[in-house]
């Protein structure tokens, strides 16, 4: 990797003053394109088409805050992410890390699952120099795309001293959320992320990066990460909705194919989304208790937000989910 100024005509050399950050693309909507016909709505776009480099070109005046140095660690959808994913970005963050005198980690991701890869990496990686994930809801050549000013911001809050040793961090819309907390509350809007009743941690514009509380909630489990190369075997670990009428069948086929050996790796987990504070149907119930009585970790967490209190405190069930995969990940 190399320094790599953002800009047209002449390059002069980056200041060597400024804060070195790493800016990782892994594709989503904010290096997405749409056809020349939906230009200004961004409709029909593909996601992951643009390098991260076209994206910084986008965000004129970035150079001026940091020397960046550009990775394209994949360039898809993130509704295609995969565990292997954050073990990839865990290792590039590690590595950046280790050099010296850098200031921090930008990663361009989708905006679908970056609650996901944001929690993963707050569970795999020690606090230190920051690392931030930004995204966007409109594709880059959309009208008014946010997708620049949230990169702009990203690499600004990566480059600053007061955002290390907080854990991962997430900013879109001038907004900056702790890994635990956020979580994409709309399908469509700008405004798509937050923070549930906690709010953000702080706030990044025109008068800079201001933080307004600390991270709530007990310091993640973080299992080893596994040597580069290595090929670790991934629990699975199943999601299950309680609802009307839930009678436990999808859960029967789960511990029915892992019994038969077809289904690798076999269940080691389940987390159910449970109605109100966690209850669950009483078929649905009956089914967890086989599973529970076949050696599956059973975990209830609330379909209606985040939990309260307990090992999980403030996860919602795909974080909880996250969790359970990275600690059957560390018994491997």
């Amino acid at each position: 990797m190399q320094d790599t100024p953002m800009h047209d005509g002449p390059r002069p050399a980056p200041d060597p003053q400024l804060p070195r950050v790493l800016v990782l693309g892994t594709g989503g909507t904010i290096a997405g394109v749409a056809p020349q016909s939906s230009t200004a709505t961004g409709a029909g776009y593909t996601a992951g088409v643009l390098g991260v480099e076209q994206l910084l070109a986008a965000a004129p005046g970035v150079q001026q805050h940091a020397r960046l140095q550009l990775l394209q660690v994949c360039n898809i959808d993130s509704k295609d992410a995969s565990p292997g994913l954050w073990l990839q970005l865990a290792r590039e963050v590690q590595a950046w890390r280790a050099r010296p005198g850098v200031a921090g980690c930008v990663i361009t991701h989708g905006s679908d699952t970056l609650e996901e890869t944001a929690y993963a990496l707050d569970c795999l990686l020690e606090p230190g120099a920051p690392v931030v994930l930004t995204a966007s809801m409109l594709p880059a050549a959309a009208l008014s795309a946010d997708g620049p000013r949230n990169l702009f911001d990203a690499v600004r809050v990566a480059a600053d001293p007061a955002a290390a040793g907080r854990g991962v961090l997430c900013v879109a819309h001038g907004r900056v959320h702790a890994a635990r907390d956020v979580s994409k509350e709309h399908p469509a809007r700008i405004d798509a992320f937050g923070s549930g009743e906690r709010g953000p941690l702080g706030f990044i514009g025109a008068g800079g990066l201001r933080f307004t509380r600390q991270a709530a909630g007990p310091a993640p489990a973080r299992p080893a990460l596994p040597a580069p190369g290595a090929q670790p075997a991934w629990a699975r670990v199943e999601l299950v909705c309680s609802h009307a009428g839930a009678d436990g069948a999808s859960v029967r086929a789960l511990l029915a194919a892992s019994r038969a050996g077809t289904l690798q790796p076999p269940l080691q987990a389940l987390v159910v989304l449970g109605t109100g504070g966690g209850t669950v149907h009483e078929q649905l119930q009956a089914a967890l208790d086989e599973a529970t009585a076949a050696g599956v970790r059973v975990q209830v967490v609330p379909r209606t937000g985040p939990c309260e209190g307990g090992e999980f405190d403030g996860l919602n069930a795909v974080k909880v989910r996250v969790q359970l995969l990275l600690q059957g990940l560390a018994l491997a």
